[in-house]
């Protein structure tokens, strides 16, 4: 997601956090994240421009969520199971599996189920944490989408959910990791139209309720909407 469009998506929940939460991220994670705030907005941001302070806080509350509360993002995931009729479609009887993107593990222990070894690639050290209770046959390893810390042709089935879009450095590093004749499969990605203009199998399932959860959830980030959407493509 670029820079404008976090600023405009932000869920409610933004104002929770201060500008000074930024300052509290893990170094590389800080470093990451601001090197998306354009030039000009990061020179205002440096003058302490109430706009630009404003702009930054909605551009990062995921960043802060990930990092900094992993519990609250990891309750909107259990509050968006993934629909059964994605699941469904998932390749089954896979030997080698990635996760990119994997949170908490909501996708993780689906495919866990369905291959004989996963790896899990997450930044969020919370997140991982999290993930290794919650699937521990899997391997949660650190690591960026856009530089995986894995070999070529690594995976015969490299999956995501709700985390990534059409970004050409993210997509030529799935295809790397991905072995020729693997299946690169993204649940509910960023612009799925877009994946199916550029040939990609698309699979939609009708919209399903959230299943009963906390009140907060609704008021710091929105109605759940569980994951009904699937975009797939062969490695060639």
């Amino acid at each position: 997601m670029d820079y404008a469009t976090a600023v405009d998506t932000a869920p409610p929940g933004w104002s929770h956090f201060a500008i000074e939460d930024i300052d509290r991220l893990p170094r590389a994670v800080r470093e990451h994240e601001m090197a998306r705030v354009p030039e000009p907005e990061r020179a205002l941001l440096a003058r302490h421009d109430v706009g630009a302070v404003e702009r930054t806080r909605r551009a990062f509350f995921w960043t802060l969520v990930y990092h900094l509360e992993p519990e609250r993002w990891d309750a909107l995931a259990q509050a968006e199971p993934i629909h059964p009729a994605i699941l469904a479609a998932l390749p089954r009887g896979v030997s080698r599996t990635l996760d990119i993107g994997a949170g908490g593990g909501r996708l993780t222990v689906h495919l866990a189920e369905r291959s004989r070894s996963v790896v899990a690639v997450e930044p969020s050290t919370g997140l991982r944490r999290i993930l290794a209770r919650r699937a521990p046959a899997a391997l949660a390893i650190a690591g960026w989408a856009e530089s995986l810390p894995l070999r070529d042709g690594c995976s015969d089935l490299t999956a995501a959910c709700g985390s990534l879009g059409p970004d050409p450095v993210v997509l030529a590093e799935l295809q790397r990791v991905t072995a020729p004749g693997g299946v690169i499969a993204l649940v509910s990605p960023e612009s799925p139209e877009w994946f199916e203009e550029q040939g990609w199998r698309r699979i939609c399932a009708p919209r399903m309720q959230a299943p009963p959860h906390e009140p907060w959830i609704d008021a710091f980030f929105g109605p759940p909407d569980p994951p009904h959407e699937l975009v797939l493509t062969t490695r060639a």
